[in-house]
């Protein structure tokens, strides 16, 4: 039985099948997956990651407000990464995103207080330093300036207790190659350390090699 050919621009997401009596047809694929090189569509596996300090800890809920502390993704010895989305994870007291919670730093801050310095999101590509907050985040509203999408439960554990996270998708993949001091960075520079839980997730694909 003949079975149609596809071809495929991957720049644009666009398939052209040709059936097996020379019909065309035009199909738009979904998905971030399209916007990837050819290479990365045929050879790649799915890359999920948090951003770790040099100590490969996870949580952010560190003392940065003397010395800040930064927490990376960094470059692979051989393969690329390209990091397509984020997610800021939250849990503990004070994150009910209402008038008094949004305008503080959850627990870390008095009420409708902001952090004195505030975290800053950025990646560094060739030594330029590309930031994807225009200023700080000082105030847990602040993060809806950027995010493409949130989730917030109140006492979702127990008692002063609400679950918060922030989702950001990247319009173009963030490419890291390997072997290179390129990097995503969540810096802290406040003191976080009555939060309970604060991740930073990152997702994408990086190259599969054998």
């Amino acid at each position: 039985m003949a079975m149609p050919i596809y071809i495929q621009d991957p720049a644009t997401g666009r398939r052209l099948q040709v059936s097996p009596d020379g019909a065309l047809r035009v199909e738009i694929l979904e998905g971030a997956a399209a916007e990837l090189p050819v290479e990365v569509l045929t050879r790649r596996k799915v890359l999920r990651d948090f951003l770790r300090d040099q100590a490969s800890a996870i949580d952010l809920a560190v003392d940065g407000s003397s010395t800040p502390v930064e927490f990376r993704e960094e470059a692979d010895t051989e393969r690329t990464k390209w990091i397509t989305s984020a997610r800021v994870l939250f849990n503990g007291a004070n994150m009910e995103m209402n008038t008094n919670d949004f305008r503080r730093f959850g627990a870390a801050t008095a009420s409708q207080t902001p952090l004195n310095n505030g975290l800053e999101f950025f990646v560094i590509q060739g030594g330029v330093q590309s930031n994807f907050f225009i200023s700080p985040i000082v105030r847990m509203g602040d993060f809806f300036d950027y995010a493409d999408g949130y989730l917030n439960i109140v006492n979702a554990v127990s008692a002063q207790s609400d679950f918060l996270y922030f989702d950001f998708r990247f319009e173009q993949p963030v490419v890291i190659p390997p072997s290179t001091t390129d990097r995503v960075v969540m810096r802290v520079s406040d003191n976080l350390t009555s939060i309970d839980v604060f991740h930073v997730i990152i997702r994408g694909y990086q190259e599969l090699i054998e």
